[in-house]
C-alpha cells in the first residue's frame, strides 16, 4: 500500500513539475492555483487511472530485489498509456481550452518514468541492503565468535558474461559462503579492462598463474560450457592444483544460465579436463524423425540408454517405451522422466524384459508397435566377459539377432544399433560379440529394405558404468594404490551427451546397411588419466597416492582401432560423423546358420568352443587368454 501512496503523489508531482517547465515564467503555487487546484477531482481521477495501468502491469507485483529489464519495459508501458491519457483529457483536468502544448505531455512522460524507475530502484537497493545486513548477521551467528572478514578470493575464468551471472547469483545467495571476486579472465581482446558486474575484466587465461603467485587468489571457478576446450582447462587446473588452489565449475552452466539465481559450485571433475568443443545437435531438423513417433529405447536404463531417452523427450515423441532388465535403473530413468515431463507420463511404459527372451520382446512388438527403436541393451564390461562367454553370447548376439528380427517382422521404420570401437578387429569376447552385432545388422539390411538398419560405433564415454574413472576415484579415495594395466595404453574417450547426440543425428542421415563411427579425437593415455585425477584431490602421483602396472588383462588391447584392417574410414557431409566401409558380408542365410550355431553352442555352456567359433568366423581374431580355465567354466 506504501508504494501506491508514494507513487500517486509522484504522479500528482510530476503533472505540477511538467507545466511548470513548460511555463517557467510562473511559481510551482501560480501552476497549481492555475491547472490544478480548481480541477483537482479531475486530476485525482487521472491518478487513480495511472495507478490502475501500474497495477495491470504488474508493478505492484514483482520481487524488486530480483527484477530485470521485464520491470522497465511494464513501467514504460504503463507511463506511456497513461501519457496518451493526458493528453486526450487535458481539457477536462486543467480546463484548458487553447492548444494544450504538446510538451507538457512529453515532459510529463519522460519525469513519470524517472520518478516512478527511481523510486522502485531506491526500493530494490534498499532491499538489497537489508539482505546483506541479514546474510552478514547469519554468518556472525554462524560463526559464533563474530569474525566476518574471513572472504574467499576467487578469479572467475571464462566468458565474462557468463561470470557476470556468476557474480550475480554469487551475491544474491544465501546458501554459498561470501566470495570476494578479484576478477574476470577472458581471452578476448575486446573485452579487456571492462567492468563486469563491478568486476573487472583484468586479461586473458595467460594472467593466472600472476594472479595466484602474487593476489593471495583462493579459488579459481570455471566458467566453462560444452564449447569450452577440455585440454585447456587442464593446463590450467593443474596449475591450481600444484599451489593447492581449489578448481570448481559450475555444472549443467546452461541450466544454471536458465534459472535465475540458481548456482551450484562443484570442485573440477576429469571430465571437465577431457571435454572437447561438442558437436550441436539441430533437433529441429535431424530430430524430426522421432517427432510424433511411437519410440523404444533397450538398456534404457544404462549410460547411453538413459541419454537417449533424454534427448528423445526433446524431440516430441507420441510414446517412449524404456526396456531394459534391470528394474532399478529401469525405475530410476522413468522417474526422472516423469518428474521432468509431468505432462507425458501416460506415454511413458516401463517395460522390464531380456532382449533375448523372443516371445517376451515379440509380444512387446505387438503391443507397442514401435517407429523407430534405438538398441543399447548390452553386456559392455570387457573383462568380466572374459570370464561368462556364452552370457555375452545369449544377452549380446542372441539379444540383438531378437531385436532386429523383431524390427523387421513388426514393421519398424528406423533401428539404431549402439555399437563399440571393439568390434574393430576384436581381441575380445565383448568385441567378437559386438562384430557379430554389427553383422546381423546388415545382414537383415540387405533382405528387408523397408526397415532402414544402422549402427553407430564410438568407443569409451566418460562417466558410464563401465569407464576406468569411478574406479580411479574410489582407489583415490582409498588412498591407493591406483593401479594402471600399462602405462603406454590409450583409449578414446567423448562424454555421453556428445555421443548421444551424434547418434541420434546418425539415426536422421543414414541410409540402410550404414555403419557411422563418431569422430573420438585423440586417444588419451591412460597413465595421464590417472596423474590428472590424483592431483585433481589434491595430491601428486607416486609422492601421495602410489601407482601401480598391474598388466595387460586378457582380451585387452594397448591402443584400440577405430576401423578394422579390412575397413575404411569416409567422411560425411556431417561433422562429427564418418562411414566405415565394411568388406566382410553375410547374407541372412549365412547369418542365421551362424547365429543358430553360437546360439547352440552358448545353451551348453561351451565357452571354449564358443572361442573357437569366434576365431574360426571372425577374421583375423585371437583371444590371448584362449585356454585360460576360467574361461572354460562359462
Amino acid at each position: 500500500m506504501g508504494l501506491v501512496v508514494i507513487d500517486g503523489l509522484l504522479i500528482m508531482a510530476c503533472i505540477v513539475v511538467s507545466i511548470w517547465i513548460r511555463y517557467d515564467h510562473k511559481t510551482i503555487g501560480q501552476i497549481y492555483m492555475e491547472y490544478v487546484g480548481g480541477h483537482f477531482p479531475a486530476v485525482l481521477a487521472f491518478t487513480v487511472c495511472f495507478l490502475g495501468l501500474l497495477y495491470a502491469n504488474r508493478m505492484y507485483r514483482y520481487a524488486w530485489l530480483y527484477v530485470g529489464t521485464e520491470a522497465v519495459r511494464s513501467l514504460v508501458y504503463a507511463t506511456s498509456l497513461a501519457t496518451l491519457l493526458l493528453g486526450l483529457t487535458h481539457r477536462y483536468m486543467f480546463g484548458v481550452e487553447d492548444q494544450f502544448p504538446l510538451t507538457v505531455v512529453v515532459i510529463f512522460w519522460l519525469l513519470s518514468n524517472f520518478a516512478i524507475g527511481s523510486h522502485r530502484i531506491g526500493v530494490r537497493l534498499f532491499l538489497a541492503r537489508m539482505k546483506r545486513r541479514m546474510a552478514h548477521e547469519a554468518r556472525r551467528n554462524g560463526n559464533g565468535h563474530g569474525d566476518t572478514s574471513s572472504k574467499t578470493r576467487a578469479v572467475i575464468v571464462g566468458d565474462a558474461e557468463h561470470a557476470a551471472t556468476i557474480i550475480k547469483t554469487l551475491y544474491h545467495s544465501h546458501n554459498l559462503k561470501h566470495y570476494e571476486i578479484v576478477g574476470i579472465l577472458d581471452n578476448r581482446p575486446v573485452v579487456a579492462g571492462l567492468f563486469y558486474s563491478n568486476v573487472q575484466v583484468l586479461g586473458d587465461t595467460k594472467q593466472l598463474v600472476d594472479l595466484m603467485d602474487h593476489k593471495a587468489i583462493d579459488e579459481v571457478i570455471f566458467a566453462v560450457n560444452e564449447e569450452s576446450n577440455g585440454e585447456k582447462i587442464r593446463e590450467m587446473v593443474l596449475k591450481c592444483r600444484r599451489r593447492r588452489i581449489v578448481a570448481k565449475v559450475v555444472p549443467n552452466f546452461a541450466e544454471s544460465l536458465a534459472r535465475p539465481n540458481y548456482l551450484r559450485l562443484e570442485d573440477i571433475t576429469v571430465e571437465d579436463l577431457l571435454r572437447r568443443p561438442t558437436h550441436q545437435l539441430d533437433l529441429n531438423n535431424f530430430g524430426k524423425y522421432l517427432t510424433g513417433k511411437r519410440v523404444m529405447v533397450t538398456g534404457a536404463g544404462g549410460s547411453i540408454g538413459s541419454e537417449i531417452c533424454r534427448l528423445v523427450m526433446k524431440a516430441h515423441p507420441s510414446e517412449l517405451i524404456l526396456l531394459g532388465h534391470g528394474e532399478n535403473s529401469i525405475f530410476k530413468i522413468n522417474q526422472e522422466l516423469r518428474s521432468k515431463h509431468p505432462e507425458f507420463s501416460s506415454n511413458l511404459f516401463p517395460i522390464i524384459a531380456s532382449v533375448a527372451d523372443e516371445c517376451r520382446i515379440d509380444r512387446i512388438f505387438k503391443r507397442f508397435k514401435p517407429h523407430v527403436v534405438f538398441h543399447a541393451a548390452a553386456h559392455k564390461h570387457l573383462p568380466l566377459m572374459e570370464y561368462n562367454v556364452c552370457e555375452a553370447v545369449h544377452n549380446n548376439v542372441m539379444g540383438t539377432n531378437t531385436i532386429v528380427q523383431a524390427c523387421a517382422d513388426h514393421g519398424v521404420e528406423r533401428m539404431v544399433q549402439i555399437s563399440t570401437d571393439k568390434a574393430a578387429d576384436p581381441s575380445s569376447v565383448m568385441g567378437a560379440t559386438k562384430w557379430f552385432c554389427e553383422s546381423i545388422v546388415r545382414a537383415m539390411a540387405r533382405e528387408h529394405k523397408e526397415t532402414t538398419f544402422l549402427c553407430v560405433r564410438f568407443g569409451n564415454v566418460l562417466g558410464s558404468r563401465g569407464s576406468v574413472i569411478p574406479v580411479f576415484n574410489e582407489q583415490i579415495r582409498n588412498g591407493g594404490p591406483v593401479t594402471v594395466t600399462h602405462p603406454e595404453m590409450t583409449r578414446y574417450f567423448m562424454t555421453i551427451p556428445e555421443a548421444v547426440r551424434l547418434v541420434v543425428q546418425s539415426g536422421s542421415i543414414g541410409d540402410t546397411g550404414d555403419v557411422y563411427l563418431l569422430d573420438m579425437g585423440t586417444p588419451v593415455r591412460i597413465l595421464d588419466l590417472a596423474e590428472d585425477m590424483i592431483r585433481l584431490h589434491g595430491y601428486e602421483p607416486n609422492i601421495d597416492i602410489p601407482i601401480t602396472f598391474t598388466g595387460i588383462r586378457p582380451g585387452e588391447k594397448m591402443h584400440e582401432d577405430l576401423a578394422a584392417l579390412n575397413e575404411c574410414i569416409e567422411r560425411t557431409a556431417y561433422d562429427g560423423i564418418n562411414r566405415v566401409n565394411c568388406t566382410k558380408e553375410f547374407s541372412c542365410d549365412e547369418m542365421s546358420v551362424v547365429v543358430n550355431r553360437l546360439r547352440d553352442l552358448a545353451h551348453k555352456m561351451d565357452g571354449g568352443q564358443v572361442l573357437g567359433a569366434f576365431e574360426e568366423i571372425i577374421p583375423g581374431y585371437a583371444n590371448s587368454a584362449r585356454t585360460t580355465f576360467t574361461r572354460l567354466v562359462s
